[in-house]
C-alpha cells in the first residue's frame, strides 16, 4: 500500500525508462504471488547454469528444485504488469555443504531464498527494458494471465499464442506475514551477478502436501520442452501463496563499472550505451 511504513527509509531516484518516468529501486505496493516448486534431475539443472559458482541445491540424491512463482502486480512505480519466474534453486554460499535439502530447507526457515533466474517473462514493456537494462535479466513479452475458481488460483503463461505453460495451485489459507527476501542471481557482462527483492507479506501461507500445485506444460514453445527435460515430476513439493505482498527490487549488489554506467544513464534519461 502506498504510505507504508514497510517503504520509509528507502531513498529513491529518478529515472528515465523508455521515455517513461520511473523511480529507482523499484516500490511495488500491491501484489499477489504463488509459488511451487518442483524436483528436477541436478545434472540436467547443472547443464543450464553459466558457470559452476552457480551450484543447484541437492533436493535429494540425484535431485536439484525448480521454482516457478507467478507474480500479479497491481501497483508499482513502472505501473501495473504481470510476471512469472522459471528459477533454479541454488546452493548459497556455494562453499556450504550442499546435503539433500539444506539450501531449501534452511531458506525456507530464515526467509533469504536464493535462486538462478532462467526465465522471466513480464507483460510490459517498461518492465522487460527495466529488467533487461539494468539486471540482464532474460526477460521477454509474454501473456500472463490469472483466473480464481473452485477454490484455486490458476496461471497460464503463452507467447504469440503458443502455450507454455500453466500453474494451478490452491486458494490456501494465508494466516502467515512477515517479511521475505528473494535474492536472484544473474549473469551479467559475463560475471555473476545478484539483486534483492524484499518483501512485506501482509498475508501468506504455506503448503508442504505433495502435488498441492499441478504445472501443465505445452507442446512445443522451447521453454515448455525445456522443463519437461529438467522435471521428473510436475507435482510440487512445496506450494506457497502471498496474498497480498508489498515489494522493494534494488539494483544488482555488484557495482561493476559497466552497470555504473548504465545506470547513470537511465537516471539521466538518456538510453543505456556500451562503455
Amino acid at each position: 500500500m502506498r504510505g507504508s511504513p514497510f517503504f520509509e527509509g528507502v531513498e529513491q531516484v529518478d529515472a528515465m525508462l523508455i521515455g517513461q518516468p520511473a523511480k529507482l529501486p523499484i516500490f511495488y505496493y500491491d501484489g499477489t504471488a504463488q509459488t511451487a516448486v518442483f524436483p528436477a534431475r541436478l545434472g540436467a539443472l547443472r547443464k543450464l547454469l553459466p558457470d559452476p559458482r552457480f551450484v543447484p541445491a541437492r533436493l535429494a540424491p540425484g535431485l536439484g528444485a525448480v521454482g516457478i512463482t507467478c507474480f500479479e502486480y497491481r501497483d508499482t512505480d513502472i505501473g501495473p504488469y504481470n510476471e512469472l519466474a522459471i528459477s533454479i534453486i541454488l546452493n548459497q554460499p556455494r562453499h556450504v555443504s550442499n546435503l539433500p535439502g539444506r539450501a531449501l530447507l534452511t531458506g525456507l526457515r530464515d526467509k533469504q531464498l536464493h535462486a538462478w533466474v532462467q526465465h522471466l517473462p513480464v507483460t510490459t514493456e517498461i518492465a522487460r527494458v527495466g529488467g533487461v537494462d539494468l539486471y540482464n535479466y532474460p526477460k521477454f513479452i509474454a501473456s500472463i494471465d490469472f483466473e480464481e475458481r473452485a477454490g484455486r488460483r490458476i496461471c497460464r503463461l503463452g507467447e504469440d499464442e503458443e502455450h507454455i505453460l500453466t500453474l494451478d495451485g490452491p486458494l490456501i489459507p494465508t494466516p502467515d506475514s512477515g517479511r521475505l527476501q528473494l535474492f536472484s542471481h544473474i549473469w551479467m557482462d559475463r560475471q555473476p551477478q545478484e539483486s534483492e527483492f524484499k518483501l512485506n507479506v501482509t498475508a501468506g501461507g504455506r503448503s508442504l502436501r505433495r502435488g498441492a500445485a499441478r504445472l501443465a506444460l505445452g507442446a512445443r514453445h522451447p521453454i515448455a520442452r525445456e522443463l519437461a527435460g529438467v522435471l521428473v515430476s510436475r507435482r510440487s513439493i512445496y506450494y506457497e501463496l502471498m496474498a497480498p505482498f508489498e515489494g522493494i527490487l534494488y539494483g544488482p549488489e555488484h557495482l561493476s563499472l559497466q552497470f555504473v554506467h548504465r545506470a547513470l544513464s537511465l537516471v539521466a534519461g538518456r538510453e543505456p550505451a556500451a562503455v
